[in-house]
């Protein structure tokens, strides 16, 4: 019985997105999971960060981390599908918008508190 020889995933035939290239994920032909901690723990980072920004109402504190415990378990399957879907890149696209809009309100209430009598 002789032994196998370690068959080495080409990634060249997948178009892995920037993000993901960048993270390291890819690497490693014979490591497939180089990268793609990084990877995962960025799309729940970033996923966590547009909830926040973007659609957080006040909740209390147990409702607040079922929510959050439920968009890191999601968003981490979700990155499974890295291989076709830019996710991280929207995820950035995202947060950059919603950062600004965040900000040009906090501006605006800002000054009509100064200026209000």
């Amino acid at each position: 019985m002789s032994a196998q020889p370690a068959v080495a995933s080409d990634f060249s035939k997948f178009d892995i997105p920037a993000v993901a290239k960048f993270l390291g994920v890819g690497s490693d032909p014979n490591n497939l999971s180089a990268g793609f901690n990084a990877l995962m723990i960025t799309v729940v980072i970033l996923t966590l960060v547009v909830f926040k920004l973007g659609f957080a109402k006040e909740l209390a504190w147990w409702k607040s981390l079922i929510v959050y415990l439920l968009l890191a378990v999601f968003s981490a399957a979700l990155t499974l599908v890295f291989w076709t879907w830019p996710i991280p890149e929207v995820l950035l696209a995202m947060v950059a918008i919603l950062g600004i809009y965040r900000f040009r309100m906090w501006r605006v209430k800002r000054d009509r508190e100064q200026t209000a009598p």
